[in-house]
């Protein structure tokens, strides 16, 4: 049996897997996308999707989610709303784009 990682050593760990370069294409992504909308991010005091953006990242490294679930999960938990699947689609092939050339 493997031993249990701590916390810090786990948090470590995720820190080293995400790309902020890549991360930061992937929220440029999502500002472009809006898929909260403009008024409730204002209402929320949302400025950019960096934090989600690193979400996403690590559901995909973390849990091996494709971009689209990683991406509708995030979201959805975050702000808790329903993405349209054409949007969701059209904007995880950009994302995909963006990963490709990791």
């Amino acid at each position: 049996m493997r031993p249990r990682l701590t916390k810090a050593t786990l948090i470590q760990k995720l820190m080293s897997m995400t790309d902020d370069e890549t991360a930061a294409e992937i929220s440029k992504i999502l500002a472009t996308w809006s898929p909260v909308g403009e008024d409730q991010a204002t209402a929320i005091g949302l400025s950019d999707y960096d934090v989600e953006a690193e979400d996403i990242l690590w559901a995909m490294e973390l849990y091996g989610y494709s971009v689209r679930r990683a991406v509708s999960g995030v979201l959805q938990e975050a702000f808790s709303i329903d993405l349209k699947e054409a949007e969701l689609d059209y904007y995880g092939d950009k994302i995909e784009a963006v990963l490709a050339k990791r």
